[in-house]
């Protein structure tokens, strides 16, 4: 009789084992079978789809709409990305195109403006071109014409808009007129203001200038003149100088002008003379005080003008307001150059003045004189024929001041005879025309003041 194993706990334990590995590798063959299946039934349909020809139809079918459809989103994209960029070109030129030698147009636009559109690239690089807009009148004749504008220069990668789309141009027969030429010069500001320009000589041989232009343009035109540049010149010179059309009001016209040049040939001159500087003074000195002396560091000064002026001119002038003084002082004074003189070596004058206390003394007893008696008339005076005179100043000048160095005087000249009251007036003896108070030689620093300011007179025929 066999005898029974015993069911020991290690026993137990192994067989628990043995079964567990039993079920493991039943379920990885399950799975493996699995996949075998699968492959072989997707190998299948891959063999029917290629070397069936009724799959293969379909297959290609299939691949061919899902290119189409991406392709075409591909294009759309670039479309949509070709329009997306434009800019704006402002403010550019207009150019007509038409027969220059026969016609004269007008009414074309002062500028125009373009919108570039286009891919980004496209339209960044047109708009680094020197494109205009173009307004193409070749062919037409005279009369008024609707013309359309159109861009140029940008290159055909772009595409363009133009504002303003049109223009209404006119287009007129030029004609020829003959002008007088006449001068102007310029940038006078920048010569050497000791110069004297003569009178400009046309290498042309005349003073007539061809001017071609629509008859309208013509008889606007006033004024015909050579621009002459004498910047920086030193002596006589010879200059292509261009030559502008003006009308009565000064404006530019434009014409075409035959030639559009001229030469000039200029004389250089520098005419001068030296004349006296005198003190004007005007103001008053701080209270209680007087001029004593002046002293100057330059008596006279080379002046530089047109020999027409310099014969008219016999002195310079430094002026002296004595209310912007307080004391004795030294002081720069600028030189006052009359009208028309161009320039002087002395430009500023060193002044010392000196002042002193005002101290005054009375002339008596100063006969008065009858002025421009031209018709010889008799005169007799109904109050008095002399007046006392007051003069004050520093005592260095009061003390040399006579009767003789000063007149009092009443003017008759172009009075009829009869009875008057006119004003007595006081110049220097030095004065030729006894018009002005100005106190010269002896008196110059001095104030005279009338005991009377006028007079009762009978004036009768002698």
């Amino acid at each position: 009789m066999a005898r029974n194993k015993t069911n020991t706990p290690d026993s137990k334990l192994e067989a628990a084992k043995e079964a567990a590995n039993k079920k493991s590798y039943s379920f990885f063959e399950a799975v493996e079978s699995l996949f075998v299946r699968i492959f072989r039934w997707f190998s299948g349909i891959i063999d029917k789809i290629f070397f069936s020809t009724k799959y293969l139809y379909l297959f290609a079918l299939a691949l061919a709409v899902l290119m189409y459809f991406s392709v075409q989103a591909g294009t759309e994209a670039n479309l949509i990305s070709s329009l997306s960029s434009a800019k704006n070109m402002n403010n550019l030129r207009v150019q007509a195109r038409y027969n220059s030698e026969s016609f004269e147009v007008s009414g074309l636009p002062d500028s125009c403006n373009v919108v570039l559109t286009g891919i980004a690239a496209n339209v960044n690089s047109a708009a680094t071109k020197d494109g205009y807009c173009l307004l193409n009148l070749e062919g037409l004749t005279e009369g008024t014409h609707k013309v359309s504008l159109s861009a140029t220069g940008f290159g055909d990668s772009v595409t363009t808009v133009v504002t303003p789309s049109e223009a209404t141009v006119t287009l007129k027969k030029k004609t020829t007129g003959q002008f007088d030429l006449s001068y102007d010069f310029i940038n006078s500001n920048k010569m050497d203001s000791r110069y004297i320009l003569g009178t400009p000589v046309f290498a042309t041989g005349n003073s007539k200038i061809n001017i071609r232009a629509s008859q309208d343009t013509l008889n606007t035109i006033s004024l015909v003149k050579a621009l002459i540049d004498v910047s920086g010149i030193s002596g006589d010179f010879s200059i292509e100088a261009p030559i502008v059309a003006y009308d009565k009001n000064g404006k530019v016209v434009q014409a075409e002008i035959v030639p559009s040049t001229v030469t000039a040939d200029v004389k250089v001159s520098s005419p001068n003379k030296s004349v006296p500087i005198s003190l004007k003074l005007s103001g008053t000195a701080p209270v209680g005080y007087s001029i004593e002396s002046v002293s100057m560091d330059h008596q006279s000064a080379n002046i530089y003008a047109s020999q027409a002026v310099l014969d008219s001119v016999e002195e310079v002038y430094v002026n002296l307001d004595l209310s912007t003084i307080n004391g004795s002082t030294e002081l720069s004074l600028s030189l006052s150059l009359p009208n028309g003189v161009s320039a002087a070596d002395v430009t500023m004058v060193n002044v010392k003045v000196t002042l002193a206390e005002t101290e005054s003394k009375i002339i008596t007893g100063v006969p008065i004189v009858y002025l421009n008696n031209t018709n010889g008339y008799g005169a007799s005076a109904i109050e008095t024929t002399t007046v006392d005179v007051t003069v004050s100043g520093s005592a260095a000048v009061i003390n040399s001041i006579t009767k003789d160095n000063f007149v009092v005087y009443i003017d008759v000249g172009g009075i009829e005879p009869g009875e008057y009251t006119l004003p007595l007036q006081i110049a220097t003896a030095s004065s030729a025309s006894f018009t002005d108070i100005v106190n010269n030689a002896g008196s110059k620093y001095a104030v005279f003041t009338l005991s009377q300011p006028e007079i009762k007179i009978t004036l009768v025929e002698s």
